[in-house]
Order: C-alpha cells, then structure tokens, then sequence
C-alpha cells in the first residue's frame, strides 16, 4: 500500500525557519536558486514558532504515558502508575478496578527487567523490553511473551527468571500464543515451529518449506496490501488450540528486484521478490495442521479455481467458525472485483461456499466478519450496494436481515455484546471527516450514537461492553482519554492535552470548507490562511494532496508532523489548502467509479475544481500556488505538473511514476492488469507526460525504498531530460519509503521550505 504522508504514517517531521522579515511580508518571487538556508533556533517573534519548536511541538500534545495499556478483564484495565496496595514504591503494571479505580499491582517492570537478564536477554533489552507500552499476555493473563534477540522467552509474574523457548542464531517471526495458553507458535526458516508456552523444546509442524515456498509467513506484497505492514504470520489458530489454518505461498515464478545501497565502498544488495503489475503473483494454499498429530491436509479451492477459470486467486483473509470445525477463507480473483466467502472443513479440507459479493470495479478485503448466536449466524459488513454496511446472514450464506443503510459506512466493526443483543461500530455516518461509536440491535431497528464530541474517537470496548475507553482529538484540540459507561456517560478522565503550548507558539486553526466539483460532487476541504494578513494583498498557498483511493486527509483530528510544518508556512506567509478528491473523499465504493482503470485522472480534475473556489478567495495569487505530496501524493504531484497548468511549481516526494512499476496486488485492485487495460496505464503515467512538464518540479526519494522503487523517480528524470525539461531532484541515501533519519529528515524539511520559498 502506497503510504500516506498525513494521516497514516505520519512521515517526516518539520522545518525551516527563514529570516525574521519575512514573518511579516508576503513571499517574494525569487529570480536565482539559492542555498538551502539554516534557520536559527530562536523564535521569529513573540508567538511564532522557532525551528526547535517545530520539531518539539508534536511530543507537547502525547496523552501521558502509562495512563490506559489495554483491557485486562471485563471489569479492569491496565496501566503503569504507582500502586494503591500498602508499602508499595515506584510505578508498576497495575490492574485499575473500574467501579473503585483502585490499582493491584501485576509487577513491577524491574522485576521483569531482572528476570530476563537472568535467562540470557542482554540487558540493554531487557530493559527496553520491560518498559515497553505494550506487553503480549496469554489468553489467561498468566504468562507474557517476548522476541528478543532473535530468540523467544516466556514470563510469568513473579518468576525469578523467563523461561527461554528457543536457542539458534536463526530468525523467529509472527509469535503467538495458542487460544489456550499452553503453546506458542510461531515461524523460523519459512516453516511452522511450536514450543511449550512454560519451557521445553520446539518441534517443526512443516518441514516442507524453503526461500521459495514459505509456511506460515507472509511475503512482501502480501504483507504490504493484504494483511498488513509488518504483519508476517500467515497462521491462525483454531479456538480450541487444536489445530493451525495457515497459508502455503509458492514465491518462485515472483520476478526479483535488486535494491543497492551504495553508501558503503563495496555495494550491499537487497533482493526482493517483488511482482508488478501484471507480473505472477505467489501461489497461494491453505493447509490446516493438527498439533497433537501432525497431520495436514490442504484445503480443497479447485471449485473457485475452475469458476475463476484460473489458478491465479488471492486468500485475503482467514479464521475459524467459534466451534473450530470450519476454517473461513476470504478468496478473491486477481484484480479483485469478487469476493467469495468460503468454509473450508477441518478435518477433511472440503471447500464450502457460504456467500459472494461482486463488483464492477474492485472490493477490498472484509475486516469484521463476526459470529452470532453461537455460530449459527455472523455479521458481514458488505459493499456490495456501494456502501459498506452490516447484514445478517445465516451460516449457510442466506441473507437474515439488513442493520444498517444510508449513503454513509460501517469504518469498523468492533464487536457483538451477544448479552444485550447489539452491534458495535465506529461509523462517519454523521460527518465524514470524523469517527463516532455507534450500536445497533442485531434484531434490527434504530441505531444509537454512543459519542458525543465532534471530532475523531479511537473507541475500545472492555470484553463485557459495559465500558469503553475513547481516545479523542478534533482539529481544533490535541484530545483527551476517557474511559465511559456503555451509554455513554463518563466514568472518569484519564489523560488530557492541553493546547495551551500550541496557542503560545502561534497556532492557528483550520477551517474547514465544502467545494462542489463541475459535475455536483461536495468535496471536503481545509483552509490554513496566512498570519497577520494584510487586507489588499495577494498571498501564495502551499496545496498539499495525498488524493489515493479511500485516504482522507481533511480529518476532524489533532494534525502530527506535517500539521505543524503547515503550520510554519502560515506563520510565514503562505496560505495552506487541502482538498479530498472524490476517490479520497471517504463516501463509500461509489466514489471510485470515476478513477477506477485510469488513476490520476478524475482526481487531477477535482483537484483542479477545488483550486478554482480557492483562487476566487480576495487574498490569494493565483500565479503562485505550489503543491507536495508523498508516496500516491508525490505521484499525484507529479501528475499534476505533467497534465496541468495550474501550479506553480511541486514537490513530488517517493513517487510511483508509472503504474506498470508498482505492485501488482494494489495496482491491479485499480487499475486492472496492464495486458487488458494499456490505454488505461498511458493515460496514468507521468512518464508519457514528461515533455509536458509545467512549473518547477522538485523529486525527492530514498535510495533503499523497497515499496515504490527508486527507479520510478530515476525514470521520471531520465524522461524530463529527455524532453529538455529543468527540474531538481534530492536522493535520500540509506532510507526506505518514509525518510526517517533524523538528519536527513531535517535536510528534507529545509530543502522543501527553501524550494517553495525560491519558487513561490
């Protein structure tokens, strides 16, 4: 997955301070390249934000550590704080009881620290591991697992030392407790490995596997567009820890991509097997292993193979009916336009189809498959009326009924109280730029908004669903963390952000705006005027656009790194303008009609619509409008300045340049497979565009990216020279998709300020 520059990750924090005049002028056209300037540390003004500050300003705004580590029961959570238990010092893992608020102490992290020492854990990791925020408990709450220095231990409060699972100089990933506690999983050498949770030796439940042929694992695109960044267990297990579904994927007709890092004397190769578009995927099986036994069968796709008409097919997601005699597989076709969700036996591996979802364009994988009435139903949250709702349905696959509907969605399904009889979801269904939490009966009727604020709330549901944790935030204020009474009402405060330091520094808000586009569509916008604005004149803005498929970046939530650079600009004359294209608008499948086969193109025409209710604004030079992006944004940013006129100059940050370079899992979901859809990746490329590049362009890209390759941005030079076209272009050596040493990250921020200062 593309990675977003605002809103996801976060990406790169933030710069530049340039000479105290200009905090008070507009920004001047500049005639020559200059150097990149160091800004001084000391504040520009009273009120304005110094170098440092930028760099500051995101960590005054973190709720205080410790103060809520997760659900430990139905009636207690978890924290790091001081004990209210007789004689006891210094901060603990504590269990809060919810109705007292009184704290028992779990351990103490020094004692945890002591006894992974005392197995062999180095003590710097020992440490590190001690501290950390979060711990992986088993099921029972008895033992805490840990991966550290290549190798796995178990701890059991108040043991004087962790017990060591493995010993080798070999990689163990993707660890796990089994449902009942008394095994952990996990994967060494591209195979299946299980260890007794209390000690003993480790045994191989797959021996098959290879560099090639990998059990239990994830490979990279799948990890990356199916699973998830950094998730690379491909294994689950069955609820009565009997048996382990995992996924079988044959990476050897995979094409391989050299990664160089050159900054040593003796280059160092990375190799990846990596499929672009249009490329052959790994070949993917289920296998189901029993853990007494050993025994494996495979799970029998030939039904959906022959109705594809292919052995081409994706396992997007899996997991186990509540009794473990079915595993549930969610099996897709190669561009993803169906789903089929299917049950595969046990004990047999014959393949069951329970229901199919189909779509003219694409489906993503269904998170929230949740099972009722003891397995006899589940709620499946569905897209297939453009619009992801909840339904109902039998086990067999027959619709029961219908929970919700409207021109909004179901963002996720957080869980069902079977108790009370209701649904719980996080849902934009009461404005898009935001999340609420709701509940519906599962019987059907009205549904409730438990949330109140405006904004963005990260609820968490205590495992009995009389309480919930909410961490909230809006644009306008850093947030707070509450823990609440299933009706909404507050139990108690937990953590809160002031915005005092932000409004000491000059912080200014937002306003949030709505835009039609030529053909009607009311697109969400955010608008950071200039400070100290002086009424008569023209001021230059700084568009940034992320603009990819379902990635909203005009959200109603506390704005991190990047919220804080924009702020600067501000601070510095600039106005900021941020406007979701409909395809990132957030407003259901629908919204994607438009870019579906040909990327890039309706979203450069919203973008374009957005820019024209911009320049209508009595302060702003239409002559002087820039725009940055990163990842789909850089791309995005390119586009524009290859198909468009109407910016200035751009910044165009680790961007995918043809689509033909990406990865064919998130490539072909849009944009079908380049063999059937040629005309469709012409018209997306910024390569066939170059000789029509306008304005100043800057690339700017990391040398070791092995998600969007340096060879889109050495391909887009190569096309600009070719045509004759100035640009500038700064590789980020030693860095990946997001440039995230601190150095060089500093450079980047300083770089992108003096560029939009000498072109603005």
């Amino acid at each position: 997955m593309l990675e977003t520059a605002s809103i996801r990750t976060g990406l790169i924090a933030l710069l530049a301070l340039v000479p105290a005049l200009a905090a008070c002028r507009t920004p001047q056209r500049a005639k020559s390249a200059t150097p990149i300037e160091d800004p001084p540390p000391q504040a520009l003004a009273t009120g304005a934000l110094s170098f440092d500050q930028c760099f500051e300003m995101g960590g005054k705004f973190r709720l205080a550590s410790g103060h809520f580590l997760g659900w430990f029961s139905g009636s207690e959570y978890l924290v790091h704080a001081p004990s209210d238990e007789p004689g006891a010092e210094g901060k603990r893992i504590c269990a809060v009881d919810l109705s007292t608020g009184r704290k028992r102490a779990l351990f103490d992290p020094r004692e945890l620290e002591r006894a992974l020492v005392a197995a062999g854990v180095g003590a710097g990791e020992a440490k590190g591991r001690a501290d950390a925020s979060r711990q992986d408990w088993s099921e029972d709450r008895t033992r805490l697992l840990f991966n550290a220095q290549s190798d796995l231990w178990t701890w059991s409060p108040g043991a004087p030392k962790a017990a060591r699972l493995t010993q080798d100089d070999k990689e163990e990933v993707g660890e796990a407790f089994s449902p009942d506690g008394k095994w952990v999983s996990f994967v060494r050498d591209w195979n299946l490995w299980l260890a007794p949770a209390a000690g003993g030796d480790a045994r191989a439940l797959t021996t098959a596997g290879h560099e090639n042929l990998l059990h239990g694992r994830l490979d990279w695109v799948y990890q990356e567009e199916i699973y998830g960044r950094g998730n690379f267990g491909a294994y689950w297990w069955s609820p009565d820890s009997r048996r382990i579904a995992f996924l079988v994927l044959d990476e050897s007709a995979v094409p391989t991509y050299t990664i160089t890092d050159d900054r040593s004397t003796q280059p160092k190769f990375e190799n990846w097997r990596y499929p672009k578009a249009g490329a052959p995927n790994p070949r993917v099986e289920l296998h189901i292993v029993d853990i007494e036994s050993g025994a494996t069968r495979k799970a029998d796709l030939s039904a959906t193979r022959s109705a594809l008409a292919t052995d081409d097919l994706l396992i997007s997601r899996v997991s186990w009916t509540p009794d473990g005699d079915e595993v549930v597989l969610q099996l897709q076709d190669r561009i993803q336009s169906r789903i089929e969700l299917a049950a595969a036996n046990a004990a047999s591996g014959a393949l069951r189809t329970i229901l199919v979802d189909t779509s003219k364009t694409f489906l993503e994988p269904v998170d929230g498959l949740t099972w009722i009435d003891g397995g006899a139903r589940f709620v499946w949250p569905s897209e297939r009326d453009g619009w992801r709702h909840a339904y109902v349905h039998e086990r067999d696959g027959r619709l029961v009924r219908r929970l919700t509907e409207g021109e909004w969605e179901v963002d996720a399904v957080l869980g069902v109280d079977a108790a009370r009889g209701q649904l719980w979801f996080v849902s934009d269904r009461d404005d898009v730029k935001g999340a609420q939490l709701y509940r519906v009966p599962l019987a059907g009727g009205p549904l409730t908004r438990v949330s109140e604020d405006a904004g963005t709330h990260a609820p968490q549901l205590s495992p009995d669903y009389a309480h919930w944790y909410d961490a909230w935030s809006s644009l306008a204020d850093p947030g707070r963390a509450e823990l609440r009474r299933a009706d909404g009402t507050l139990l108690r405060e937990l953590a809160r952000a002031e915005r005092a330091s932000a409004d000491a520094v000059g912080f200014r808000d937002w306003r949030f705006v709505r835009v039609k586009t030529r053909d009607g569509f009311e697109m969400e916008g955010m608008l950071l005027e200039p400070a100290q604005r002086v009424p008569g004149e023209r001021y230059p803005v700084v568009c940034h656009a992320y603009s990819g498929p379902h990635a909203q970046t005009v959200v109603d939530r506390w704005q991190g790194f990047n919220g804080w650079w924009h702020q600067y600009l501000s601070q510095q004359g600039y106005g900021v303008w941020i406007c979701d294209n409909r395809s990132a608008s957030g407003r259901g499948l629908v919204s994607m009609d438009g870019a579906h086969r040909k990327l890039g193109v309706q979203e450069l025409a919203d973008l374009e619509d957005g820019l024209d209710w911009l320049v209508k604004l009595d302060w702003v030079d239409a002559e002087r409008i820039g725009l940055w992006g990163w990842s789909y944004g850089g791309y995005m940013t390119a586009f524009a300045l290859t198909h468009s006129k109407r910016w200035k100059c751009g910044i165009v940050g680790a961007p995918v340049t043809d689509w033909r370079n990406y990865d064919s899992i998130y490539t072909e979901r849009y944009m079908g497979l380049p063999q059937e859809n040629a005309a469709g990746y012409d018209a997306s490329s910024v390569l066939t565009a170059a000789a029509d590049a306008h304005g100043r362009m800057l690339i700017v890209y990391g040398t070791i990216d092995e998600n969007v390759h340096p060879q889109n941005s050495l391909q887009l030079a190569h096309a600009l020279q070719q045509a004759g076209k100035e640009f500038e272009i700064m590789p980020y050596p030693g860095n990946r998709h997001g440039v995230v040493d601190s150095k060089q990250r500093r450079h980047l921020y300083a770089l992108m300020t003096d560029f939009l200062r000498r072109n603005l």
